[in-house]
């Protein structure tokens, strides 16, 4: 399984995530910062790297609350509701799954997508219209 957040506010901010063995999500590098007008290469490209990082049956660890404050410090912003609208994207056999996160952190329903819609369902969820 593959797993990257990506947040939209006055830039887009994203990372691959680490899952543990019991399914935590722990943000790993890179951090890429983009700006919101960024193209549909670009980003798709940021999405790809990101997801290729991405790593899952690691062992299970706490995160501690040090790591929060250096999470926001690494994606420039000083708390969750700062990062904006967001989306969580995984990859697991082939399917793409994608889940709006609002601005309070929560999650909306999750969408199956294929390859060719993740990009345009990405873009929704961060309220970010396509950029040709």
């Amino acid at each position: 399984m593959k797993n990257i957040s990506l947040f939209a506010s006055d830039k887009i901010r994203m990372h691959p995530n680490d899952t543990t063995v019991d399914g935590l999500g722990i943000a790993t590098e890179p951090f890429l910062i983009l700006p919101l007008d960024v193209s549909d290469e670009e980003l798709e490209k940021a999405i790809w790297e990101c997801l290729e990082k991405s790593r899952s049956g690691i062992p299970h660890r706490p995160w501690r609350k040090e790591e929060t404050a250096a999470y926001y410090q690494l994606l420039g912003v000083r708390s969750h509701k700062d990062l904006g609208k967001g989306a969580d994207v995984t990859l697991e056999n082939g399917r793409y799954t994608v889940t709006p996160v609002d601005k309070r952190g929560l999650f909306g329903e999750l969408a199956i997508v294929s390859e060719e819609e993740l990009l345009e369902m990405v873009r929704e969820c961060l309220g970010l219209l396509p950029v040709k």
